[in-house]
């Protein structure tokens, strides 16, 4: 292989900070390349320009990750350059205000992303009593109390030897690599006197969130459950889940000749008759000692009420009810995005988040041999347990009167009900 992928994964996220200091550790993932004694910020963009790189950095709520994407005779000089900006990243005041300007004005255009905001919104939804839920980009109002000092102090104690993943994947030479990461990061220490924050389990909230804004034309709906950590054995039936339910759009699968019924998604058939909810998208975030799944959707407001119900509609149908047509459909889909996944540098992002998440690779033939085996008995037992008579968030953002006046909970976890009453229809009606 020609190209080769270098990425730095720190266990270090949004949970590792604090009230007062949301927002240091995208802060700080974003200051490492603005200048060390020995490159400047232009230097360091120069150097990777001139070599034909391509920089990338991403900010998540338990890891953080920067890398480079390099020709294969590159390699050393990215480990090189990645050690530097790691160990010796200067944190200059002028250059953390800059930065800081940079993420207000991130701020001011966040909301543009409806699906991503709301994605954070459900976040805080469900663990608004840990920091699991806050803001990965921190609090806006939070910004400006963020210093030199405090990067220091966040960088001391997350940016050590036992929290730290190297991963080189592509056209690498496993030795030579191994010789270069010793160079560049050897400097680092092991551990860090530090003590450790947000320790603590997070536990979902159960609760009703309304943002109303008559001003947007769709409503924004999020419905999420409970669900199991990383390290959880259910953690493999999840993904088959979301695979299984999948993602809908409106020019897609209802806009032709075949019908939505006649394609074997559930979810998709119960949609195609919302004509005016134009996409959603099952989500499974699965976190070191637990996870939230479910589904966000995106439509006319006067269906925000049945968008709403499909949140809870099919998890709770599952239950008891599935048949093999839509597990297989499932599996396959899963199957076919773990053979999709040949790019060096998707790779080296998915090897370096497992190594932080599990201490080890997990293969995709292994993922794949974890869930050959699962059937609908294996699925219903698995929406038994997790959604039915469960107690979900609900997060809706918009046109949302329909739902922000009914304000009861007890109105909305009715939904999560089969019974013969039909009572958990009401969302839809």
């Amino acid at each position: 292989m020609s190209f080769a992928s270098v990425g730095v994964y720190v266990g270090a996220g949004s949970r590792q900070d604090t009230l007062q200091t949301t927002g240091a550790s995208y802060l700080l993932n974003k200051l490492l390349t603005r200048g060390t004694p020995s490159r400047s910020k232009a230097e360091f963009a120069e150097e990777i320009e001139n070599m034909g790189a391509h920089f990338d950095a991403e900010s998540a709520r338990e890891q953080t990750r920067f890398g480079l994407q390099v020709f294969k005779g590159d390699v050393s000089r990215a480990v090189s350059i990645l050690g530097d900006a790691f160990t010796n990243a200067s944190l200059d005041p002028a250059e953390i205000e800059l930065t800081k300007q940079e993420v207000a004005a991130e701020h001011e255009t966040s909301s543009t992303d409806y699906e991503k905001t709301t994605l954070e919104n459900v976040h805080f939804n469900s663990y608004r009593d840990h920091m699991l839920g806050q803001p990965i980009k921190g609090e806006a109002d939070q910004l400006n109390s963020i210093d030199a000092d405090t990067l220091a102090g966040y960088r001391a104690a997350n940016y050590f030897g036992d929290n730290i993943v190297i991963v080189g994947t592509g056209g690498v030479d496993h030795d030579s690599f191994v010789d270069q990461v010793n160079q560049a990061f050897g400097q680092i220490s092991k551990t860090t006197v530090a003590q450790p924050v947000n320790t603590d389990k997070p536990f979902t909230t159960p609760s009703l969130m309304f943002i109303r804004d008559d001003e947007m034309i769709n409503s924004n709906v999020g419905v999420f459950y409970d669900a199991p950590s990383i390290k959880d054995p259910d953690y493999y039936g999840f993904l088959l889940l979301k695979h299984m339910f999948g993602s809908y759009r409106i020019d897609q699968h209802a806009e032709h000749l075949n019908d939505v019924k006649k394609q074997y998604n559930s979810m998709h058939a119960l949609l195609g008759e919302l004509v005016d909810v134009t996409r959603a998208d099952a989500h499974y975030f699965a976190y070191s000692d637990t996870g939230i799944f479910g589904n966000y959707f995106y439509g006319n407001e006067v269906f925000t009420r049945q968008m709403n119900y499909c949140g809870v509609c099919l998890p709770t149908i599952y239950s008891h009810y599935l048949n093999d047509v839509e597990v297989i459909r499932g599996r396959t889909h899963l199957f076919q995005s773990l053979q999709n996944t040949e790019h060096h540098n998707d790779i080296n992002k998915e090897i370096g988040a497992q190594l932080l998440s599990l201490g080890r690779r997990l293969h995709r033939s292994e993922l794949a041999s974890r869930v050959s085996h699962m059937d609908n008995y294996h699925i219903k037992h698995l929406c038994n347990t997790w959604f039915y008579d469960a107690e979900p968030t609900f997060t809706n953002w918009g046109p949302v009167e329909t739902t922000a006046s009914v304000g009861s909970y007890k109105y909305f976890k009715v939904n999560t009900m089969s019974t013969v009453t039909n009572a958990h229809h009401s969302l839809f009606t």
